[in-house]
């Protein structure tokens, strides 16, 4: 990168800055996009491994193969060097690989120099997909619209009800036919009555099967078929109101620091609006812990709930290495040695819930620990904060005063 030059004063010599940029900090989305990464839905989605999305919930952590600086360096140089459109679409789709403006600095690693977010990977990724969706603590971000999307998508249109009303006279003349014709000249009603009267006699055909059992296999065989059906007897977790109102209860009488706020007292409930990221933390860190263990441990506790408490151990485990202030070696595999027990249990406990991109990240987290040291001095707070005071700024809606105004500050 070329010397800065900066005159701070007129009086004095000119001071000569060099200047290098080294770790990017940001969320999984913006990360990708500004260190030439495809996006979640991408088939290599994963900026440190080269696991496909079809791998997401692979957990043997030394069979897969990851990434190098250099390759992706060069991969980049062949995407830029493409010259048509849907040849660069092609080579990004083979590598997961595009090329930005950060491959010109020569001593910039873009595997090494990616941070993961340890705000939006953690907190508002594991733990939040947690308590929202496996927990069922509150309702999902965007599940308020859904009964109203489906109201409006049940809501009949008058081309409907005209295409049914002349469905309904041709169903009427078609039977008033039938009803007309002579049975000797009806040989589909001839033949289904004799198949149904050898039937109900007791004497069915062995060629032939139940007049209804091939619709039947077709239903089932449909149902089954879709990768998100979801069978009726399988049963969901819920905690029960009594346990959901000790949770809250364990929330109000709970003393905690004074730099930590307390969580919402009616946690569960729409009314409390989005928890914020460190709320995530102090439930998973201080409250839960102290609430959790009783409704599952005890002399007569069952198999499954002994599974359940296993996963919340792990859980919050892995919950405290990633959120201390220190870090080691031996903390960073302590960490994975949690994170992967808890991704077996919640596989096993909840078949029905598919992994997120972000539970696939967090598995880098054990090599992020050991070569950047603890995540939160690193994390986006300072960030997000600052992104804050930004948005409580009035403009006016006259964007150069509030570009002057930030130019200040």
């Amino acid at each position: 990168m070329p010397l800065l030059q900066l005159k701070i004063f007129p009086h004095f010599d000119i001071l000569q800055v060099l200047g290098k940029v080294a770790l990017l900090i940001s969320d999984v989305e913006a990360s990708h996009k500004a260190g030439g990464f495809m996006a979640h839905a991408a088939t290599l989605f994963c900026s440190f491994c080269l696991c496909t999305a079809d791998q997401i919930e692979d957990l043997n952590l030394q069979s897969w193969a990851l990434r190098q600086g250099a390759q992706v360096q060069d991969q980049a140089q062949v995407w830029l060097n493409t010259a048509t459109k849907s040849g660069r679409k092609a080579q990004a789709q083979s590598t997961g690989v595009q090329w930005t403006s950060l491959h010109c600095l020569p001593y910039w690693d873009p595997v090494k120099h990616v941070l993961l977010g340890y705000m939006h990977n953690w907190q508002k990724g594991v733990l939040k997909h947690q308590l929202r969706t496996l927990w069922a603590i509150g309702p999902e971000e965007g599940s308020q619209n859904n009964g109203q999307a489906i109201d409006e998508k049940e809501q009949w249109t008058a081309t409907d009800v005209s295409e049914s009303a002349s469905e309904l006279n041709e169903l009427h003349q078609e039977a008033a036919e039938a009803e007309a014709a002579p049975l000797h000249q009806n040989p589909s009603f001839s033949s289904q009555h004799s198949d149904r009267s050898s039937t109900l006699s007791g004497t069915p055909t062995q060629d032939e099967p139940h007049p209804y059992a091939f619709d039947m296999q077709d239903e089932d065989e449909e149902v089954t078929g879709d990768p998100d059906y979801i069978s009726d007897t399988q049963e969901h977790f819920t905690f029960t109101d009594a346990q959901l109102q000790a949770i809250r209860n364990c929330i109000s009488n709970v003393t905690l620091p004074t730099w930590a706020q307390q969580p919402p007292t009616n946690l569960g409930e729409p009314s409390h609006g989005k928890l914020k990221a460190h709320e995530y933390l102090t439930l998973f860190s201080c409250i839960f812990p102290l609430i959790i263990p009783e409704f599952w441990h005890s002399e007569t506790m069952t198999n499954l709930q002994h599974q359940h408490l296993q996963s919340f151990h792990h859980l919050v485990a892995a919950t405290n290495i990633i959120s201390s202030f220190k870090t080691s070696n031996a903390s960073a595999d302590e960490y994975t040695g949690h994170y992967i027990p808890y991704r077996k249990s919640i596989q096993v406990l909840f078949p029905h819930v598919h992994s997120k991109p972000n539970h696939h990240y967090a598995m880098h987290n054990g090599a992020l620990l050991k070569y950047w040291g603890p995540p939160p001095p690193l994390s986006k707070f300072a960030g997000e904060r600052m992104n804050g005071m930004l948005q409580k700024i009035k403009t006016n809606r006259r964007f150069h005063m509030f570009l002057q105004i930030f130019c200040k500050l």
